[in-house]
């Protein structure tokens, strides 16, 4: 799974809860599958925010080198 179609999973439960209309069983294992994918784009966007660090410590590095 992206993170795009776990986003778009994540508000579609959210929709349906905030309706209200879900039974409790529903309700639960909605939620719990809405915490499943919050840990997932969570994880997601840290690894993505660390690679993106790296890239630009790297670029950093690179112009520094360039430049002196």
């Amino acid at each position: 799974m992206n993170f795009e179609d776990a986003m778009k999973e994540l508000e579609e439960i959210i929709k349906k809860l905030e309706g209200g209309d879900a039974k409790f069983d529903e309700a639960t294992a909605l939620y719990e599958r809405g915490a499943t994918l919050c840990e997932f784009l969570s994880n997601k966007f840290k690894d993505s925010k660390g690679k993106i660090t790296k890239v630009t410590e790297l670029l950093g590095s690179i112009l520094e080198e360039d430049f002196n």
